[in-house]
């Protein structure tokens, strides 16, 4: 379910009652100032306002946009500001009258946030783990499908993985291969991690290898270095709980560490392993980190936990009296068990996506569709009519897009009533006795 940038600006135009589309019957002036369509015939000559644009749909200009000053309803031929250069027979266009096609792009991307909550992101992640020290455990924030963002990588090769059965917590897991090398987590990718001096800690993770002797962990406090066993090497996952197959290692940090780095450590340039939901867990509980979720103002709605390692069973434990700190870090009661999963489900803002990342190209999409879509468009005309408004246009103008607001304003309350989408109930909390 989701709607290209495009085709939110192609439903909205139609709303607007500001569509035109159509498809070059012969090849325009050599320096790109006309575009012919002979179905424009049809219109009268006046049918081009003060405010019109045109924007190429396809070759070699596509998605150029520039003002059209005049058609010529003889020979169909619209008038424009130069585009690259000459526009070719059989070239799809779009007439925008009222406001350009950037003009409703930027209105659509501001309604994708100011339709909130009638609108919203859906959010359910279960990536974190109560009482674990590391920031990305279970390796889902990417620089690049190459570069992990949290980790340090040395030597060997990272690669962003999502192939069902080669991902065991969360979206993604990281794959190293082509050269022996390390992945790595210290103070110096999370300053965090100093107040484990003192303290016992055990790292694990979830680890597969096709060769024996190649992967394994170590911890290291700049004294002492403390490796866990191999993996076995046999193309298979550890068990739920690594540590029932020895792939952990614990130790006490010295309370003068003069590091503290936790190591993943991939042995053979032919070999290839996997790894996912690594673990740090000490005897001094962790906060978590939620700020990377997308949540609205960082606060979900339900906090829930696991009721046993890796179990599926539902509905999981609902986590009562947590709180959220002013650096969007999540605080669990100490009742409540260490090294079990935590999902947060909640809402955040939508936003136009391409790749994962905001963006305003065209073919960029957000997460909802019909009926929803309605209420997305008519919030983009309300900021439409809204910047046209403003005191830098004539009075008798001004008052004419002031009527246009109220009857958009009045179709955007009856949209969210109809089409707003259902909100998630929140936890109850019953205070701290």
């Amino acid at each position: 379910m989701s709607t290209s940038l495009l085709n939110a600006e192609i439903a909205l135009s139609k709303d607007l009652g500001d569509y035109w589309s159509g498809t070059t019957t012969s090849a325009g002036a050599g320096g790109g100032t006309t575009v012919i369509d002979t179905a424009l015939k049809a219109k009268a000559n006046d049918w081009i306002t003060d405010e019109a644009y045109d924007m190429i749909t396809s070759g070699t200009y596509d998605e150029e946009e520039r003002k059209v000053s005049s058609l010529d309803n003889s020979d169909g031929t619209l008038t424009t500001l130069a585009h690259g250069g000459q526009i070719a027979s059989s070239v799809t266009y779009r007439v925008h009258r009222l406001f350009s096609a950037s003009d409703k792009r930027i209105a659509l991307i501001d309604a994708a946030k100011s339709s909130f909550p009638y609108l919203f992101n859906r959010i359910n992640n279960n990536t974190l783990v109560s009482g674990n020290w590391l920031r990305d455990g279970s390796f889902e924030e990417w620089t690049d499908v190459a570069t992990l963002t949290r980790w340090t990588t040395t030597t060997v090769i990272t690669t962003q993985t999502s192939t069902a059965g080669y991902v065991r917590h969360g979206t993604y897991s990281c794959k190293l291969d082509t050269a022996a090398g390390t992945v790595t987590m210290s103070i110096s990718n999370d300053a965090d991690l100093q107040f484990l001096r003192g303290k016992n800690v055990t790292f694990s993770c979830q680890g597969y290898c096709d060769t024996a002797s190649c992967l394994r962990l170590s911890v290291n406090d700049g004294t002492t270095q403390t490796y866990s066993e191999y993996h076995e090497g046999d193309s298979a996952w550890t068990e739920d709980n690594p540590r029932n197959d020895g792939f952990y290692v614990s130790q006490y940090i010295e309370p003068n560490a003069t590091e503290i780095t936790f190591t993943i450590h991939h042995g053979s340039a032919t070999a290839t392993s996997y790894v996912d939901d690594a673990r740090v867990i000490s005897d001094l509980r962790s906060k978590l980190y939620i700020g990377h979720l997308g949540l609205a103002q960082n606060v979900p709605h339900i906090v829930e936990i696991e009721r046993e390692y890796y179990s599926n069973y539902e509905p999981w434990i609902k986590i009562r009296d947590w709180g959220v700190d002013k650096n969007g870090y999540l605080h669990i009661p100490t009742s409540y068990m260490k090294d079990r999963r935590i999902r947060i489900r909640g809402i955040g803002y939508l936003d136009f996506l391409l790749s994962g990342d905001s963006s305003n190209d065209w073919s960029a999409t957000i997460d909802i569709d019909e009926p929803q879509l309605k209420i997305l468009i008519s919030e983009a005309i309300i900021y439409l009519y809204t910047q046209m408004a403003l005191p830098n246009y004539e009075s008798g103008t001004r008052e004419s897009y002031q009527q246009m607001m109220t009857f958009w304003a009045q179709k955007s309350a009856e949209r969210k009533a109809k089409y707003g989408m259902p909100t998630l109930p929140s936890t109850v909390s019953w205070g701290i006795n």
